[in-house]
């Protein structure tokens, strides 16, 4: 099915909507608004057929949003030529309230699916600078018009439509903040949410700061900046790559983007600087006040101690990978040659030994069975040393299939040799393989700190090596 090219959908919308940019308050300007935003919601309805996947839930959403919002203001039109003025409550402000959380919900689905298990940071900043936004709301729209009006219907839908665009500002910084590159069909999303957010600010404050606008029909003008927007929300739905667009970003760099510092940044100077430039005289004020306060220390404190927290995470784990083979789990050389220095410096009686193993087999069957094979048996063989040697012993590997445990606990030479028969028998049991029995054995070599004259770490291993390697000729030999 041929798409409809997505540049072409905010095109058509702005040709429609300039007339009521030009020509305000005017039946053709109503006219070219309603046939703009039917080509719009019908784009968005055609582009949804060629969409598949799992983002086809949240594209749905977007064209339900749009579906809605189209669907009063034709019941406006009809309920105001069939019962004349509808006054500021009409039935359209529960279809025009609805798409709301419909896209909120939209985007919440698109960034869950472009970063799965990625999004406590994102949506942390987010909470941040949401609440305050909504106190900025509250405090200078929506408690005003509330004092003037009082407790009535009126009040109750007028309030509606800026927590609306509380929630649409909550949309675009999740889509924003969430990991993963914000392109093709996100960004005509980001900036229609943008622009329906300033188009409904636009249209709540200008007439009460400006009131001849309302009664001259100028606020009409923003109705072609709506109408944009939707139609970049349609862009989005027919983009050619609106599929793709939630797939999973694992390759997104996880880095706190400068734009999120400078908002974040705002978002803590905002509030103790209106509260010492305004003063708040009612009690509801200062309560919201606090509250916001409260609820924005404790999202930056909960931001603050996961960073902390993942820093730390990634220290240990840096620290462990520095210390350990990778894919065993043991100590490594660099570990081990540590352990035995500081081992060596305390010695005292028969103290530190060394077996140096070399696992007898292990090339043949890496040779005849593959390498996943010969690691099967590297991490099998180090799960055995591991459940053999004491708690103040250390297990290592320092390279393809030679392993080594520096022993602190053992008494005398027939304690080494009696551990170094354990060692041997690890061997002992074949490893399965894929339905396959894997045999092979282990060459040990000992060596105890006591007969050496001065010894450091390198001599003790190079000592141990020593022997193991005479063990393994011999055992060649008697083969």
């Amino acid at each position: 099915m041929r798409r409809v090219p997505a540049p072409a959908v905010p095109a058509f919308a702005t040709a429609a909507g300039a007339v009521s940019v030009f020509w305000p308050g005017t039946d053709a300007a109503h006219i070219a608004y309603l046939i703009g935003f039917t080509a719009v919601v019908a784009a968005a309805w055609t582009g949804m057929r060629a969409i598949s996947g799992p983002s086809r839930g949240a594209y749905r959403l977007i064209t339900a949003a749009l579906t809605v919002w189209l669907t009063g203001d034709v019941l406006y039109d009809v309920l105001s030529r069939v019962a004349g003025p509808l006054g500021n409550v009409s039935p359209s402000d529960v279809l025009w309230l609805s798409g709301y959380p419909l896209l909120v919900v939209a985007m919440v689905k698109l960034v869950r699916l472009r970063a799965p298990g990625r999004l406590r940071d994102g949506m942390l900043d987010a909470a941040a600078l949401t609440t305050v936004v909504a106190w900025l709301f509250w405090q200078f729209m929506i408690l005003p018009a509330a004092e003037g009006a009082g407790l009535s219907l009126e009040m109750f839908v007028g309030a509606a439509y800026p927590f609306g665009d509380v929630t649409f500002f909550a949309g675009t910084a999740i889509l924003v903040f969430a990991p993963g590159a914000t392109r093709g069909p996100g960004r005509y999303l980001v900036a229609a949410l943008v622009l329906t957010l300033i188009g409904d600010i636009s249209i709540s404050l200008l007439p009460q700061l400006f009131p001849e606008l309302s009664r001259s029909g100028q606020a009409d003008r923003f109705d072609g900046l709506l109408l944009l927007a939707n139609g970049l929300l349609a862009a989005g739905i027919v983009h050619r790559d609106a599929g793709r667009a939630a797939q999973p970003d694992n390759l997104a760099a996880q880095r706190l983007h400068p734009a999120r510092v400078v908002f974040l940044g705002i978002a803590l100077v905002v509030l103790p600087t209106v509260t010492g430039l305004h003063s708040f005289g009612t009690l509801v004020s200062r309560v919201s006040l606090l509250v916001s306060i409260a609820l924005l220390t404790t999202f930056i404190l909960v931001r603050f101690v996961f960073v902390v927290r993942e820093q730390e995470r990634i220290k240990a784990a840096l620290a462990h990978q520095a210390e350990h083979d990778q894919l065993t789990g043991l100590a490594n050389r660099a570990a081990l040659h540590a352990q035995l220095e500081l081992e060596l410096f305390r010695a005292a009686e028969f103290g530190p030994v060394v077996f140096y193993m070399d696992l007898n087999g292990f090339k043949q069957i890496n040779d005849r069975y593959g390498h996943a094979a010969g690691d099967r048996i590297l991490t099998e063989f180090a799960r055995r040393l591991t459940a053999t040697i004491s708690a103040g012993d250390t297990a290592a590997r320092i390279g393809g299939d030679e392993f080594v445990v520096l022993a602190t606990g053992l008494a005398d030479r027939d304690g080494a040799r009696i551990f170094a028969d354990r060692l041997r028998a690890l061997a002992a049991e074949p490893v399965s393989w894929r339905g396959e029995s894997l045999s092979f054995g282990v060459s040990v070599g000992v060596s105890a700190w006591t007969p050496l004259d001065r010894p450091n770490a390198d001599h003790l291993l190079a000592d141990a090596d020593a022997a193991m390697y005479a063990e393994k000729v011999a055992l060649k030999n008697a083969a």
